[in-house]
């Protein structure tokens, strides 16, 4: 009696393997719509605590060094590759001055005062997500009409020059737009990254095409961050801010 009774214990239920059936597919669900959509979720996130992560390096090296530094991204339509570094590729790149006329820099003029190089191996937002120039606009209520996002060339690796973008830093670790008079402190600029992927087509965008898009053709995997003139960003909540 005491045997047929422990037997009884240790079976399944029919409403307990209807249980377990139910949570496995609901995990194989799951996992079948992170492999189909891999930059959304936490991938988007990581991209963003990645952009976070380097800008901060980029604020430190030009505090460190008492020099401009830049947050570069490759801009590079190009690159057609299987691992194509455009729109994904950032490295921080730092001015080395020339030697000091008269003891002073023209802050205004860093281009021609010296030559900029890596200080990093740099680095690739995870497969899937991209920077977008497109939807990284200026906040709304933010006063002027300078560009905050720098553009031109750039040595990247091996080539010697690239066409990039890039978010520039004085010796402050404060973000400038690029000329800007240092009397004028710079708006705050989002940086916006999306999941895409390379192509063209209804609702393209920097030659990227959203993977899943809303009824106004606007990326649904979306996120973004702001950066501030003091150079400290913080995080964009709702699909409101960025589009807004």
């Amino acid at each position: 009696m005491k045997r047929q009774r422990a037997g009884r214990a240790s079976a399944f239920t029919l409403i307990e393997l209807l249980v377990v059936v139910t949570i496995v597919g609901i995990m194989m669900s799951l996992a079948s719509t992170v492999l189909r959509n891999p930059g959304t979720g936490r991938t988007l996130d990581s991209g963003l605590d990645l952009i976070a992560s380097m800008i901060e390096e980029a604020r430190a090296t030009a505090q460190g060094n008492d020099t401009y530094t830049r947050l570069v991204i490759v801009n590079d339509p190009s690159d057609q590759s299987v691992n194509s570094r455009h729109l994904r590729y950032m490295v921080v790149q730092m001015l080395k001055r020339n030697q000091k006329e008269n003891g002073s820099y023209d802050g205004n003029d860093v281009s021609i005062q010296g030559k900029w190089i890596s200080t990093s191996a740099g680095a690739m937002l995870p497969a899937g997500v991209y920077f977008s120039p497109t939807f990284s606009k200026p906040l709304s209520w933010a006063d002027g009409s300078t560009n905050r996002i720098g553009t031109g060339l750039a040595p990247i690796g091996k080539k010697s020059k690239t066409r990039v973008l890039y978010f520039e830093f004085d010796e402050k670790g404060h973000f400038i737009a690029p000329g800007a008079d240092p009397a004028n402190p710079t708006q705050p600029q989002r940086i916006v990254l999306v999941n895409a992927r390379r192509g063209s087509g209804k609702g393209s965008v920097d030659g990227l095409l959203p993977l899943q898009q809303d009824k106004r053709h606007r990326p649904i995997g979306v996120k973004g961050i702001v950066l501030w003139p003091t150079g400290y960003t913080t995080p964009l909540r709702t699909r409101t801010q960025i589009f807004e």
